[in-house]
């Protein structure tokens, strides 16, 4: 059983990252339709974003762009996964925050051109300005943006708590090992309901 933790909510932020209708809800679109392997994970970002707005953490959205001919897109090549994906263009409905977890005027938005949601983003800026000490992590896909994400933190001695489930992804083992086995050697993990504790 882990710690419990405490964390000042004015001195803490939540990374939300890629959940916008391409990546959460996929398909080409333009219509898109949360599938029902997904409305757990929605259900535990609405209960979480709540609980944020209630006590004043500040919510930062990810979204991720890609050129039409993907010139943009990544040229390293792995065993598994990769190619251009869903369409990704800036200003398509593809890249808009899903309606179940819609933004508000206050929120923060930044573009990644990965995997983390530091590189390539002003994101450090952004923590510095609101003087955060601790970051939260939720998104898609765990093995891929969560534990970029979370590892670029523990790089940059930023704290960081991954929401376990605020976290999915298209395998489930994999994202099963990333939450049980690897991301807790690098930061630490705790339940929608334990993290609200937590900001209490």
């Amino acid at each position: 059983m882990p710690d419990a933790i405490n964390l000042d909510p004015k001195k803490t932020a939540f990374i939300i990252i890629d959940m916008v209708n391409a990546i959460a809800k996929g398909g080409p679109g333009p219509a898109y339709t949360l599938p029902d392997n997904r409305k757990d994970i929605v259900a535990s970002f609405q209960k979480m974003i709540a609980h944020c707005r209630k006590v004043g953490t500040p919510l930062i959205y990810i979204t991720t762009h890609r050129r039409a001919d993907n010139a943009d897109a990544p040229k390293t090549v792995s065993d598994i996964g990769g190619g251009p994906g869903n369409p990704m263009l800036p200003g398509s409905s593809a890249v808009d925050v899903i309606d179940d977890l819609a933004m508000q005027p206050e929120d923060f938005l930044l573009v990644k051109p990965r995997f983390s949601a530091f590189y390539g983003t002003n994101l450090d800026q952004v923590l510095r300005h609101l003087g955060t000490e601790t970051i939260l992590v939720g998104g898609i896909s765990t093995q891929r943006s969560v534990e970029g994400t979370a590892r670029d933190a523990k790089n940059r001695d930023i704290q960081c708590v991954v929401v376990s489930d605020c976290c999915t992804a298209g395998e489930v083992d994999v994202h099963e090992m990333t939450i049980n086995h690897v991301l807790p050697l690098l930061v630490r993990v705790r339940n929608t309901d334990e993290t609200i504790t937590a900001l209490s």
